[in-house]
């Protein structure tokens, strides 16, 4: 008969485990369930949207009047619970989140105008990546969030300007504007967007970059943030870069060394900003993303610009 796990092993394959993998064993075996709660869980999403829903990973929970049931892989499965949809709720957070040492989710995804009444006061996550709407979710997800966590690594938003004015929106090393409608973007929007990299998710939205590199050059003063326009329209791609070539057409280049997927026959383009900066625009193909074609404009060193 095999030895049962040491300590140290069983917390070795739990911290390993997928999240709901890792809670399907634990619900079969009791014995591990107070062990379970002291070892730190990794879900790569939590989902935590409005009414009685909860989504972790690929695993969704939706709490009816009647039953609860579960979504993964195609499939779904009910069970018939007498009680009301808060306290079905509230076992269901008991068991997967309350009294958990450590929870650090890689993206959380905060849909919630207000703290959910489910939910225990005192719970933090240590979070990598946030996704809010507006800014009732920002004030409602951030109490949830430990500070450890700040800066986020990414933060996914809609382009409403309110938004901008948000520290950890301001703060987050990557910022992705989802634009649930087409919108324009003026240059003045541009100039409050200050992080690493800003990503706009769109469809044939108005992004002013054109006029905002026209503003770095007659100030030579470069923003350093690089910029990215992603869509599934290659022709949006097609007159954004037609636009440059109107405006910055004595600056097109090869980009010779750049190691990019860059779409054939489009234009690129290197734009000398002041003697310390350049600004490279180009455009790739990603097929393996929702939003292949990227118009990429990128602040480089004045000793790499071609």
């Amino acid at each position: 008969m095999p030895l049962p796990l040491s300590y140290p092993g069983l917390r070795c394959v739990l911290e390993h485990l997928e999240a709901v993998k890792r809670a399907h064993i634990i619900a079969r075996s009791p014995g591990y369930r107070r062990v379970d709660k002291l070892i730190t869980l990794y879900p790569e999403s939590l989902n935590i949207g409005r009414g009685y829903q909860l989504a972790i990973n690929k695993l969704l929970i939706t709490c009816d009047k009647d039953e609860v049931k579960f979504y993964m892989n195609m499939k779904t499965f009910s069970r018939q619970k007498a009680e009301t949809q808060g306290e079905k709720m509230g076992k269901l957070i008991n068991f997967y989140i309350r009294g958990r040492s450590k929870i650090r989710v890689h993206k959380l995804n905060w849909v919630h105008s207000s703290l959910p009444d489910f939910l225990p006061a005192d719970l933090k996550f240590r979070v990598n990546s946030l996704e809010a709407r507006f800014r009732e979710d920002f004030e409602a997800a951030i109490p949830l969030i430990d500070p450890c966590s700040f800066p986020l690594k990414t933060v996914v938003t809609i382009p409403n300007l309110l938004n901008f004015d948000i520290q950890i929106v301001q703060l987050a090393e990557t910022l992705i504007l989802d634009f649930v409608i087409d919108e324009i973007v003026t240059v003045e929007d541009l100039k409050k967007l200050n992080n690493r990299k800003v990503v706009f998710e769109c469809f044939n939205s108005k992004i002013d970059l054109v006029s905002l590199i026209k503003y770095q050059v007659n100030t030579r003063k470069v923003v350093e943030t690089t910029f990215v326009i992603s869509t599934g329209a290659k022709s949006f791609i097609n007159d954004m870069l037609r636009q440059f070539e109107l405006a910055f057409g004595e600056y097109r280049s090869d980009l010779d060394g750049i190691n990019e997927r860059f779409i054939p026959a489009l234009s690129k383009f290197s734009i000398s900003i002041n003697n310390e900066s350049r600004i490279q625009v180009y455009a790739i193909k990603d097929p393996d993303e929702d939003f292949p074609y990227k118009l990429i404009v990128k602040p480089v060193p004045e000793i790499s610009g071609l």
